[in-house]
């Protein structure tokens, strides 16, 4: 069973059903959710997998939220021929999405339920370590985010309607190798330059070289992972993509 039922929602218990929801709830908590908006006469025949995508297709649906906008940017790269990851650690900030094949390319999320506290750090921490930068933004923070973010970031409004490209990025040409360095682990150095002093290897290599082999090592990082979300994507529903990069557990497994 797979119903959509169309009702005007409080946006208010909206944002609470996506706040409360995780991937791996059993059946009671995803019935609790869904009775927020639905009576139990309505939901009382769903199975757990038809309850996973009730709620799901309730967030696409009316929720503007950080989860939705990485579904889209999911969608825009799903056929091509990248490696992808989400929450990739740099310095004390986390990029929402980054993409990696010849240069690697960072997508901050900022949606209409954010704010820009942070975004000023956060896009100096990513020019650090990656050639391409872009901020996905809801259209009420476009004023704000010019002001903010390096000309060299690309700027994508997104609304309910979709997304418009306001500006590409440029070529990012102030990437620290130390910071590339800092982003691998002791054994991804070791494995990927022969040695784990990052002053050793500054030493030994060109900036270049640095960063043409660290692209190569985030490849290999996320390769398997974001491959299980591509060829699993028939079976994982929106929402759920992230847990499902972290983990690569069946689907079946969750949903079931």
């Amino acid at each position: 069973m797979n119903q959509v039922f169309e009702l005007n929602i409080d946006s208010k218990i909206v944002r609470e059903i996506a706040k409360s929801y995780n991937t791996l709830d059993y059946v009671p908590k995803l019935r609790s959710l869904l009775n927020l908006v639905y009576s139990e006469k309505k939901i009382s025949k769903f199975c757990k997998l038809d309850l996973h995508k009730e709620i799901n297709n309730l967030l696409l649906n009316s929720y503007e939220g950080e989860p939705i906008l990485k579904y889209k940017l999911f969608k825009a790269f799903v056929n091509r021929d990248v490696v992808a990851a989400y929450e990739i650690k740099v310095k004390n900030s986390r990029v929402d999405f980054l993409t990696v094949d010849d240069a690697t390319t960072s997508f901050e999320i900022k949606s209409s339920l954010d704010n820009l506290t942070k975004l000023a750090k956060q896009s100096s921490d990513y020019v650090s370590a990656f050639e391409f930068n872009n901020i996905v933004i809801h259209e009420r923070h476009l004023a704000k985010c010019l002001e903010i973010v390096p000309r060299s970031f690309g700027i994508i409004t997104v609304d309910k309607s979709g997304y418009e490209i306001l500006r590409k990025p440029i070529l990012n040409k102030k990437t620290d190798p130390s910071e590339q360095l800092n982003l691998l682990t002791k054994k991804e150095l070791l494995k990927n330059f022969g040695h784990v002093d990052i002053s050793h290897i500054m030493n030994d290599l060109s900036n270049i070289e640095i960063n043409k082999i660290f692209k190569n090592a985030l490849k290999q990082r996320y390769k398997s992972r974001w491959n299980f979300i591509v060829e699993n994507s028939a079976n994982i529903l929106p929402i759920d993509l992230q847990f499902f990069f972290k983990t690569n557990v069946e689907p079946a497994l969750i949903y079931n």
